[in-house]
């Protein structure tokens, strides 16, 4: 995917045994807590220390308590929790998500969606009436709403007994079996969610409340100037929130996984460092990678590594910054600037935490190059679920080392968790004792377990300059992923057994299954889907009907009573190879939206890597540079 830019890295001296070995200065970041602006440093990130993973005891860790859960942070990272202690808790139902484009979901037909494994039904009513979002439990026998059907008078109706309610409040408006005019309690209402539709996307806020305030929702400025213009794609993905937000910020993964050169010009290196900015605040958190927008690995000479992407207006890729935004919760935004902060082309991916493993992807392609033309959507999906196919499975196979390491650290520090309560307990038995441990500098209980987050880091070993980011995002998700509603609800009663993981990746072709993760939720795809199979379903009866017709057309020959017109003969052999090719083109279409990238298809892909190998040889002799 996708001047000059600040040094985050200096050389400050050399390993004392006379080998050359490069160290940095630290980044350098800036956190904002309300109206207070704060510098803090990233600790020393060079890959002597990048990933220390010792481990401390549990009498050296202090638990961090959301929604009855902890997690630990290893002694090797003490200042990594220092400063990520500094970002208060993430509020992560004081937020927007992204649940549906607004094409893709039917006016007048309920569909449900998961946040935080949670059920909320979503429907878009006719005309400019909006869409509605309410908890997806029918206040009379819990039923699902969204099996129901939007009544004539635009009322959500539950199939179950019949009971109706209106979208944006969640009243009960009719209750067929009794009589009208009798009261309804507020105990017949549902629970009704804000939603809204901007540009183009359906959002949802997953606190019942009075509505909030929609500036919060992180848009692209430039879908709404004139000349712009976006192609759309989404897919449910059986992978965790978590991993694809890391996936997201990481684009020296694209240059193996996918064998795209061009996300080398997001990369960083010694020679072209990324600066990393960060923004935060209980409510909001936001990260910036900057880095010059040059190829860093690939590219045989100086000129085709500072070549300009097609419809970039300067003479160098030296004068592009290539720059990486996440706007928390959802929004990772890729794009490409000039000196003068001009951009033609933009890569926007929202993530919603559908629950615990499953997340809802979204992207947007946004451009200002030929915005009145549009390809079949189709097409759009076709291609783009090749390319999340590359490396799908990979996350999916990270995910059961990565959620497992998660949940350890948790389960590890239930006792610790226990001790803690008593504690708190005692302390406000004992106002006193409080009073005196303050005056003295110590912390209150709730102080200390805000201050523990868990160390991403250590489960990895980092070494690229690119980790930076990652490293960055990482102490973010220490602190805020803990909070995030029903993260550990069901998943704490497992009993460990060894290094077993607790989520075993899925089958191959369960979690490539284009068709429930991406055909079946979009309709463009899923009415081509469709077509396509019955033209196929056609194209197979003509050519099993061709076949008969030359069957017995030789017969009738070879017996006398046919002419053995050479005319006949021809029309016969051109209808069965029109019809046995089409079969194959209908039937190769069909498999594009169903399961399809086997593992022989990702080692054809994966040979591709000898040529961008090669010219990473020669980069790495030129400038130094090790990935």
């Amino acid at each position: 995917m996708h001047s000059s830019v600040g040094s985050a890295f200096q050389k400050v001296g050399n390993r004392p045994q006379g080998k050359s070995h490069k160290q940095y200065e630290p980044l350098k970041f800036v956190s904002r807590h309300g109206h207070h602006t704060a510098h803090r440093q990233l600790a020393s990130v060079s890959p002597a220390n990048l990933d220390r993973q010792h481990r401390p005891t549990k009498q050296n860790r202090t638990p961090q308590i959301p929604q009855a859960t902890a997690t630990a942070t290893p002694a090797a990272d003490r200042q990594t929790a220092q400063h990520t202690s500094q970002l208060p808790a993430f509020d992560w139902r004081n937020q927007w998500y992204p649940v549906h484009f607004a094409r893709d979901l039917p006016e007048g037909k309920p569909q449900r969606v998961y946040i935080f494994d949670e059920p909320i039904v979503i429907l878009k009513r006719p005309g400019e009436q909006g869409v509605v979002a309410l908890k997806d439990r029918c206040p009379h026998r819990a039923a699902a709403l969204s099996e129901g059907r939007m009544a004539p008078d635009g009322q959500l109706q539950c199939a179950y007994h019949g009971w109706s309610f209106d979208g944006e409040s969640g009243i009960c408006t009719n209750i067929p079996q009794i009589s009208a005019g009798q009261k309804l309690t507020g105990r017949t209402c549902a629970t009704a969610l804000s939603a809204c539709v901007r540009q183009g996307m359906i959002w949802v806020h997953p606190s019942p409340g009075p509505p909030p305030s929609q500036d919060t929702i992180p848009v692209l400025p430039e879908l709404d100037e004139e000349g712009w213009t976006s192609d759309d794609f989404v897919r449910d993905m059986p992978v965790d929130y978590t991993l694809l937000l890391e996936n997201l910020l990481d684009p020296d993964h694209g240059l193996y996984a996918h064998q795209t050169p061009t996300f080398d010009s997001y990369t960083a290196s010694q020679e072209f460092p990324m600066h990393i900015t960060e923004e935060s605040t209980n409510s909001s958190y936001k990260l910036v990678g900057e880095v010059a927008g040059v190829l860093k690995m690939t590219g045989k000479d100086n000129d085709a590594k500072t070549k300009p992407l097609p419809g970039e207006k300067v003479t160098t890729a030296s004068d592009i910054t290539a720059r990486l935004v996440f706007e928390s919760p959802s929004m990772v935004r890729w794009s490409r600037h000039d000196r003068e902060g001009n951009t033609n082309f933009i890569s926007a991916f929202y993530l919603m935490p559908a629950g615990f493993g499953k997340t809802r992807f979204m992207s947007r392609y946004v451009r200002s190059l030929a915005p009145k033309i549009h390809p079949p959507r189709w097409v759009v999906s076709l291609a783009l679920n090749r390319f999340l196919d590359q490396d799908t499975y990979l996350l999916a196979t990270q995910q059961s080392i990565t959620l497992s390491n998660e949940l350890r650290d948790v389960t590890e520090l239930r006792d610790v968790t226990e001790q803690h309560s008593q504690e708190a307990a005692s302390h406000s038995q004992d106002s006193n004792a409080q009073t005196t441990d303050r005056q003295q500098g110590g912390k209150e209980p709730g102080q200390a377990a805000a201050a523990a987050p868990m160390a991403r880091r250590s489960w990895y070993c980092h070494r690229s300059p690119t980790d930076n980011i990652l490293v960055a995002s990482g102490k973010w998700m220490d602190k805020a992923v803990p909070w995030m509603p029903n993260r550990y609800q069901g998943t704490l009663t497992s009993t460990l057994q060894g290094s077993a993981p607790l989520v075993a990746p899925g089958k191959r072709q369960d979690v490539l299954d284009r068709f429930s993760c991406h055909t079946a939720i979009c309709p463009d795809s899923m009415g081509f889907h469709t077509k396509v199979a019955a033209l196929a379903r056609v194209a197979q009866i003509s050519t099993a009907s061709s076949a008969i017709v030359g069957l017995w057309y030789s017969l009738e020959a070879s017996a006398g009573r046919a002419s053995g017109d050479t005319g006949a003969i021809a029309a016969i052999v051109l209808s069965l190879a029109v019809s046995a090719g089409l079969t194959q083109v209908f039937g190769w279409l069909v498999g594009q939206f169903e399961y399809v990238y086997t593992p022989a298809d990702q080692q054809k892909d994966l040979a591709k890597l000898t040529n961008l190998i090669e010219g990473m040889k020669s980069e790495e002799q030129s400038v130094g540079y090790r990935p």
